[in-house]
């Protein structure tokens, strides 16, 4: 499938605004920083991150107290970083209260959904449903009532399984009237070592979505704009890239027509074969 500019797909003036679907309190900028300085001056855009929430539990006294997981970095913490990437691109933002995937419990039994770290790469779990569907409730009153808007959404490359929940969830909204383009899931399809460590593609992302490929689009990175949003968040930075160095040899190397770009698509239902009767 060719490959084409995405910055001359649309006449950007048609749209209200750009909402990007951010996961966590990065991935719009890790993914999207590029489009996101390239429509500074032509349309408004609004981050919606999701997973924004402090995580507390109930103590057996009935107290809430808040949770802490190995590894990771307080939410305080990610927020601010997000607040100071958000504003050195001139972009609306939206924190959303939802937790993280390593910290959502069972509606049913108050327990852990996802017990270890490892189980951030699967499929979402049934325990999940009430979470997506909460989700989709909130950002269907927040996106669909803006005007005409155009919406993009990770592909779920990786299998995060927050990522996951927001393409499906996008997949919803399209139905419901969204104009819906998806992001590649950066770095992940940059380094197929970072999330489960095997060989997804936008493709097999695209499958289990139940979509198949419509159009791809590519947006021209300038390298020294997309390091500059990126340390804003320092507190991954380590975990993603090793250090800064690793950070830029990445973006470098994610090209189209040996330009450093961004990669998006436009998806249609799969076909289905109707069965032969007997």
């Amino acid at each position: 499938m060719k490959t084409l500019p995405l910055l001359e797909r649309f006449d950007w003036s048609e749209f209200e605004r750009v909402v990007i679907l951010s996961p966590h309190l990065d991935d719009a900028a890790l993914s999207c920083g590029g489009l996101l300085h390239a429509l500074r001056d032509r349309v408004s855009t609004l981050v919606v991150s999701v997973s924004c929430a402090t995580p507390r539990v109930l103590t057996s006294k009935g107290n809430s107290k808040i949770s802490h997981r190995r590894g990771y970095v307080s939410s305080q913490t990610r927020r601010r970083e997000d607040i100071a990437a958000m504003h050195s691109v001139d972009t609306d933002f939206v924190h959303l209260g939802f937790a993280d995937g390593i910290y959502r419990r069972s509606p049913l039994t108050g327990k852990l959904i996802y017990l270890s770290a490892r189980e951030r790469w699967i499929s979402p779990r049934i325990e999940d449903l009430a979470h997506s569907e909460e989700l989709y409730l909130v950002l269907r009153r927040l996106c669909l009532n803006l005007g005409k808007i155009l919406l993009l959404s990770p592909l779920g490359i990786g299998h995060h399984v927050d990522h996951q929940i927001c393409a499906q969830v996008a997949v919803r909204l399209a139905a419901a009237g969204a104009i819906l383009l998806f992001y590649e899931d950066f770095p992940y399809v940059a380094d197929t070592r970072i999330g489960r460590g095997d060989q997804d593609s936008p493709l097999q992302a695209l499958a289990r979505l139940q979509r198949s490929p419509a159009g791809h689009y590519a947006v021209p990175v300038d390298v020294e704009e997309k390091l500059a949003v990126l340390r804003h968040y320092p507190s991954q930075i380590p975990a993603l890239f090793g250090d800064d160095v690793g950070m830029r040899a990445r973006i470098l190397g994610h090209q189209h027509n040996n330009v450093p770009s961004e990669f998006y698509w436009r998806a249609k239902a799969l076909e289905t074969t109707p069965s032969k009767e007997k």
